[in-house]
């Protein structure tokens, strides 16, 4: 997700990051806007945990994880008790860059290193925050915030291809898994 954010918004590595908490940063980063991609806590599928058998020569176990991709301005333009530079400003309204956001990942799949599609359904928005107003502590900088959840359901591969016997050149693609190194593609 945040090389994908980095390239459709024009973001560098300082703008668009990974975070654990989706929360306004200590000291900002510098620009006009950045975002802070966090992923929350997942749910696993009851019906969709399987395990290597006789029956099935796989294993894996289905996940939906919500990500939560926080969006940041910086500015402080309008008068008292007024957002409308904030909230509407075609360079960097935060409603503007929800816009971009929401374009760059909502019916995107994220793919393996190999190249291969990776989720169970295309990536969806499932909610969005309501604008505020943060100060750093540190700094001072008054930053106007809002943040966007999408949804991606995957599956965790449970047992490595290479290890189970009898399958020659079946791929992870074609068994629908990938394994745990391949989560940072999840937020890269």
């Amino acid at each position: 997700m945040i090389t994908r954010l980095r390239s459709e918004l024009g973001l560098d590595e300082r703008r668009c990051y990974a975070s654990v908490e989706p929360l306004a940063p200590v000291i900002p980063k510098s620009g006009a806007w950045f975002v802070a991609v966090s992923p929350e806590a997942g749910q696993f599928v009851p019906g969709e945990q399987k395990v290597l058998s006789a029956d099935w020569q796989g294993g894996n176990t289905t996940e939906t994880v919500q990500v939560v991709v926080t969006i940041y301005t910086r500015m402080a333009l309008d008068s008292t008790d007024h957002a409308d530079t904030r909230l509407l400003d075609a360079t960097r309204g935060i409603l503007e860059r929800k816009k971009q956001v929401l374009a760059a990942l909502v019916g995107w799949d994220l793919q393996t290193t190999s190249g291969h599609e990776m989720l169970r359904s295309l990536m969806y928005a499932t909610r969005s925050g309501k604008p505020a107003i943060v100060r750093s502590d540190e700094s001072g900088i008054v930053l106007g915030l809002l943040q966007v959840s999408f949804e991606a359901v995957f599956d965790w591969n449970t047992k490595e291809v290479d290890d189970i016997p009898g399958l020659g050149t079946m791929t992870e693609a074609q068994l629908g898994t990938f394994n745990e190194s391949e989560l940072s593609i999840l937020l890269e």
